[in-house]
């Protein structure tokens, strides 16, 4: 209760500062009005056409802009052609002022007018005045109006003022166009006649699209007065950036006390950035602080960056007592692509300490995610040059494991392919070494793995593997016998490496006399180059082959169906390249094993002694059917629709391995029915070879085992997706959603990122009576013996219904069905008040189980204000 003592005594002070400041910067002398101005002299002209009359002003003295007046039913001078009296429909314009009423009286000689509507029998007031001034309007029952001092006075006016309306009994207009109100409402429903709510100003004035200063103010609901006041009050309206002090959400929570956060500062620096600083206090000990940068420059680049930092603290002063120290960095930065076409900068950084989102996540998405990964990167280009270089700064990082890579950096410089052998003025048929190609690629890097505490902590720059590698291939593509492929391919690949393994073998005697041979390795720093050129040539067909069968009944609706068959088959061989690469390799003289001297590098040398080759086989299939099109009026159309959009299976064939020749046999497919509402999609993996008595992989078919069949199956994986919903457009909902939502300005606003926090959606769309999706996932591995089976399968929904124009219902749900339990789950409620919205969030079960209720007006200008929430935070289940 002190906490929040002295949070609205901060409130307080903090008010009073701003207002008075507010009064002594924008107060006003002779805000009286006066309508007394000078005569217009005798000197004018007078021109009339129908209905429409322009007076045009001559004197020094008068005013010297245009005015015109019309009316539908009558216009009427007076007898001294100083007034004018107009009736029905009338309008004045002058300038950029416009005045529409159903009657105007026009004082031409003091540049004064005054503006009513028309009472009929019943005492109904008709064509009240409509006043215009550089774009706002101004309804109210009597307008009075000088048009050389530009001041006015007004009687119960309405007029929208940003994201809200005011009403007010007497109101008087200055020349700054400031307005004075006396006996005022301030609201932000729409409703033009009778508000559902407003604050009660006593007197107040308005700076258009600055701020709105008030007097004792009260809340209003219904018609009934609230208990709810202040002496004086100030609300900021502006639509450019501005500094301020941003005030803070107040609470309580079980494990961190009270609380105030988001508080903090605002700096509009100018019109391209903007800086935002704020900050989190808990009773308990716990605490935060967020810094957030933005800077965009049109045409060239948007920028921006958010550093968030966080201590939780549990049992502080105990012997138990923990603390968490938590940051995270996120930094988006894109580049007009019109800035410089040769060159782009570009970064996306996504970096956190490994247990910021068991402590700081914002939704579920956020707490399921894992991992992360950031990339900061210069490419630059040159015109007519087939040259490209990349430079990259790259991080990658998984929770679970605590791991992070860093490469700093990848820089890369290429050279697209070109046909060098390709004539520029060809005449006839091409020659076959025309469409050699030759390409240039080359990478250079520098990249650690380790624990993210070990980072920059333990780690120094020696942790690093490096090194740097370049290739240049040389290929083409032959047709043979109008179906076959052949693909000769030379490349050159040379790799520097900053140090190289020396091997020896030597002998180990222990204290029984045996003899063992141990493999000794000792890491030499010192700059070595390996290069390789490695032949290659490959072999492939994969033709088309079309079954087809058709319907021969003319009145069926089925016409035919075709099945497409591809089968496909491809060679590949590369030689021995003998001591060319001999001289990279240690052989050990005892096991015959062979070990790169090279094992160290960041590259592995692309090429292992001994001669390799490799069949690969496939089989896709594709079915489908064509059918009548019962919308097509003519009786002649037609309708392809697909039964199996595909199923392949492919499997290898190592030509030179001594055992274990045949790869695993891959199975895959998917389709989709129903205009892609229902969808398939499965895979398989087959192993054809039998297991030992210790459950390993040995040379046998499974055919030949006691278990027989023709392989082992080793995975499964289903995935069986619905996808279901209404018309879109259904005019039972269409148009229901208010037209005074509020808009988030992404720039200067800060409710996005407050209603973040909250778990609040800020905008719900109604034009959708109801979305349904659900996911079903079916796993199965078995990789050896029964005991290493495992099974999953998960129910996946999610959807949202308009159980009427007014309610929203939004969900998600997870099903473990072979654990039986719920996981995931969220259910958020929408209820739309008109002028004010409800929302209600739950997490009934998880790690992140909690509940908010929050229900509050829906413009900006309030929202933080006219409020009530409710909350049990996830924050206390830890």
């Amino acid at each position: 209760m002190y906490l929040k003592f002295r949070y609205f005594v901060f409130l307080f002070v903090l008010i009073v500062i701003i207002t008075f400041k507010s009064f002594a910067q924008n107060n006003d002398k002779g805000q009286d009005l006066d309508l007394q101005n000078n005569n217009l002299s005798e000197n004018t002209d007078i021109s009339s056409s129908n209905d429409t009359v322009t007076v045009t002003s001559k004197s020094e003295k008068a005013i010297d802009v245009k005015v015109i007046y019309s009316a539908i039913d009558s216009i009427v001078l007076s007898n001294d052609s100083k007034k004018v009296f107009l009736y029905n429909t009338a309008k004045i314009e002058y300038g950029e002022i416009v005045l529409e009423a159903d009657y105007i009286e026009y004082d031409q000689e003091n540049n004064f007018v005054f503006a009513t509507g028309v009472e009929d029998t019943l005492g109904n007031l008709f064509g009240k005045p409509k006043f215009t001034d550089n774009g706002t309007d101004y309804l109210a029952r009597t307008i009075k109006y000088n048009f050389k001092t530009k001041k006015g006075y007004i009687e119960d006016v309405f007029t929208k003022e940003e994201q809200g309306f005011l009403h007010s009994e007497q109101t008087k207009k200055l020349e700054d166009n400031s307005l004075l109100l006396k006996n005022g409402k301030y609201t932000t429903c729409e409703n033009e006649e009778h508000p559902h709510f407003y604050l009660k100003m006593s007197k107040a004035k308005i700076v258009p699209n600055d701020k709105i200063i008030s007097g004792f103010s009260y809340l209003v609901m219904g018609d009934i007065p609230m208990p709810i006041g202040v002496p004086f009050g100030f609300f900021p309206s502006q639509t450019t950036y501005s500094s301020g002090v941003m005030i803070p959400k107040y609470g309580e929570e079980t494990k961190r006390g009270f609380f105030l956060q988001d508080g903090g500062y605002y700096f509009g620096i100018n019109d391209k950035m903007d800086l935002t600083i704020t900050g989190d206090i808990f009773s308990k000990g716990s605490w935060g602080t967020q810094v957030g940068f933005r800077f965009k420059k049109r045409y060239k680049f948007n920028s921006n960056l958010n550093f968030s930092y966080g201590e939780f603290v549990q049992d502080e002063g105990l012997s138990n007592e923990s603390r968490s120290k938590n940051m995270k960095i996120r930094w988006t930065h894109t580049q007009d692509a019109k800035a410089n076409p040769n060159s782009k900068f570009s970064a996306s950084v996504d970096y956190s300490t490994s247990s910021y989102e068991d402590f700081n996540s914002k939704s579920l998405e956020e707490r399921a995610t894992n991992t992360k990964q950031s990339s900061i990167t210069y490419a630059k280009n040159w015109p007519g040059s087939p040259f490209h270089l990349n430079m990259n700064l790259k991080h990658s990082q998984n929770s679970k494991t605590d791991m992070v890579t860093l490469n700093l950096p990848v820089i890369t410089f290429n050279m697209d392919r070109k046909n060098p052998f390709r004539r520029k003025k060809a005449t006839g048929d091409m020659k076959w070494y025309e469409d050699i190609e030759i390409q240039y690629n080359s990478k250079l890097e520098n990249r650690i793995t380790t624990v993210d505490s070990l980072l920059f902590t333990e780690t120094t720059f020696s942790d690093f593997e490096n090194g740097f590698q370049h290739s240049v291939p040389l290929s083409t593509n032959i047709k043979v016998l109008k179906y076959f492929n052949l693909s000769p391919r030379l490349v050159y690949t040379g790799n520097l490496y900053p140090d190289k393994i020396k091997y020896s073998t030597f002998e180990n005697i222990d204290s029984n006399g045996d003899t063992t041979y141990i493999l000794d390795k000792d890491t030499v720093s010192t700059i070595a180059y390996a290069h390789i050129i490695e032949p290659s040539i490959s072999l492939s067909v994969g033709p088309n082959i079309y079954g087809m069968y058709q319907f021969k009944n003319p009145n069926s609706n089925l016409i035919a169906i075709r099945h497409v068959v591809t089968p496909s088959a491809s060679i590949s061989y590369r030689p021995d390249l003998g001591n060319f690469v001999d001289q990279y390799f240690y052989t050990d003289s005892l096991s015959s094993r062979e070990y790169s001297i090279f094992d160290n590098g960041i590259y592995r040398f692309p090429a292992a002694p001994g001669e390799s080759g490799t069949i690969n086989f496939g089989l896709s299939n594709n079915l489908e059917m064509k059918v009548r099109d019962s919308k097509d009026s003519t009786g002649t159309g037609t309708k392809k629709i697909k039964l199996l959009e595909s199923f392949k299976i492919t499997t290898s064939y190592n030509i030179f391995a001594d055992s274990l020749n045949w790869s695993q046999i891959s199975i895959s497919g998917r389709t989709s029915m129903f205009k892609n509402k229902l969808s398939f999609n499965f895979g398989a993996t087959v192993d054809p070879y039998a297991l030992n008595d210790n459950g390993k992989v040995y040379n046998e078919f499974q055919w030949n085992s006691k278990e027989g069949g023709i392989g082992r199956l080793e995975r499964i994986d289903l995935t069986v997706d619905v996808k279901l919903n209404s018309k879109k457009g259904d005019e039972e909902v269409k148009g229901d959603v208010e037209q005074n939502n509020p808009i988030i300005d992404d720039r200067f606003n800060n409710d996005a990122y407050r209603n973040t926090q909250n778990q609040i959606v800020t905008y719900v769309d109604f034009d959708i009576p109801w979305n349904l999706s659900a996911t079903y996932k079916f796993n199965y591995s078995k990789i050896g013996f029964e005991e290493s089976k495992r099974i999953t399968q998960t129910l996946s929904l999610t959807g949202d219904v308009s159980l009427t124009k007014k309610w929203k219902i939004s969900f998600r749900a997870n099903y473990d069905m072979v654990l039986n339990e719920l996981a995931s789950t969220s259910i958020n409620i929408h209820r739309e008040l008109h002028c004010w919205e409800a929302t209600f969030s739950w997490i009934p079960v998880g790690y992140m189980q909690s509940y908010n209720f929050q229900i509050n007006v829906k413009g900006s200008t309030l929202k933080d204000f006219l409020k009530y929430d409710k909350r049990d935070r996830w924050q206390d289940n830890l």
